[in-house]
């Protein structure tokens, strides 16, 4: 699927002429993406390939802070790309993540145009030049402490959000699933749970934190307490095929002895999901599952803020 591509008035253009378009006082537009008087601190705007690298860029109080993140196992940036990266303004540092330290870019919301309009240009420049990323891949995701929103700026042309590409309304292939639930998990609400039961009491959950990590977790009905499996000798190919698609088996603090689940650990999510979609799917079709109607969903958030009840329809399966 295209997403980094747009048709307006008849005319085809790319992200990165959106992205670029003067806005106010002639600065591209993606230099003020977080910085509009409704945006609050720690909401952020995600520029990048899903699954895939990409350039987030942060509302940290006065701040726009951009941080650059690389997808789950790719290899570090070449010395000419981090060499790039020093010549286009960027530092090696604390970003606005608990990924430390890490590639990053600053400047206040309220700098002089001439300013902004360099940082913005720098953004585009990391996103087309240094990261290579590939336009027609390129979608652009808002979302905050209180889940996602529209990016304004014309930018919404770019979401990936499902239903606002004419997702079906029943989710019925695992290739749809994936991009759905990375939508779904990447921009998901703080302290908010994503609980997908299968067959069986199977179960594979997650919930984000106010930190950025999300904890991960996968109930089994078939893993014994008192023969945990491990990679070297899983004992059965249902635990070869969990431990393969990067799960591995841990106790439940606090629970008795005998509760164990898979997980991924905690995994940051500021970037977007990565591979948890992936990793999310190969769980549900190993945990017996064989199609996505096998599965039922339900999200909800701690406390008494709104539960993001968004969430079952953009995954098109049935509530629990």
């Amino acid at each position: 699927m295209s997403y980094g591509v747009a048709i307006l008035c008849g005319m085809e253009f790319t992200v990165w002429e959106a992205l670029l378009e003067p806005g106010s006082g002639a600065v591209p537009r993606v230099a003020d993406v977080v910085a509009d008087d409704y945006l609050r601190t720690w909401d952020r705007v995600r520029i990048g390939v899903p699954e895939g690298a990409s350039v987030t860029m942060t509302r940290n109080g006065d701040f726009v802070v951009a941080d650059v993140f690389l997808p789950d196992g790719a290899s570090a940036l070449t010395a000419d790309q981090e060499q790039a990266l020093t010549d286009l303004g960027w530092y090696y540092g604390s970003g606005s993540t608990v990924i430390d330290p890490i590639w990053t870019l600053d400047w206040r919301s309220y700098a002089d145009a001439e300013v902004r309009a360099v940082r913005g240009g720098s953004v585009v420049a990391v996103l087309r030049d240094v990261l290579a990323l590939p336009a027609e891949g390129v979608t652009v995701r808002g979302w905050g402490n209180d889940g996602p929103f529209e990016v304004g700026w014309g930018l919404e042309r770019f979401d990936d959000r499902p239903s606002a590409l004419g997702a079906p309304e029943l989710c019925t292939e695992w290739d749809d699933l994936r991009p759905r639930l990375d939508w779904v998990l990447g921009t998901l609400p703080t302290d908010a749970a994503v609980v997908m039961q299968g067959p069986d009491e199977s179960v594979v959950q997650f919930m984000t934190s106010v930190d950025g990590t999300m904890a991960t977790s996968a109930v089994d009905p078939e893993l014994d307490p008192e023969n945990v499996p491990t990679r070297d000798a899983p004992g059965s190919e249902r635990a070869r095929r969990m431990f393969a698609a990067g799960w591995w088996p841990t106790h439940v603090a606090g629970l008795d002895p005998g509760e164990w689940e898979w997980t991924l650990g905690r995994p940051n999510v500021h970037a977007g999901a990565g591979s948890l979609a992936r990793k999310a799917v190969a769980a549900l079709r190993t945990l017996g599952a064989e199609r996505p109607t096998d599965v039922r969903v339900r999200s909800f958030r701690n406390g008494s803020r709104p539960d993001p009840l968004y969430v079952p329809g953009e995954l098109g399966l049935a509530k629990e």
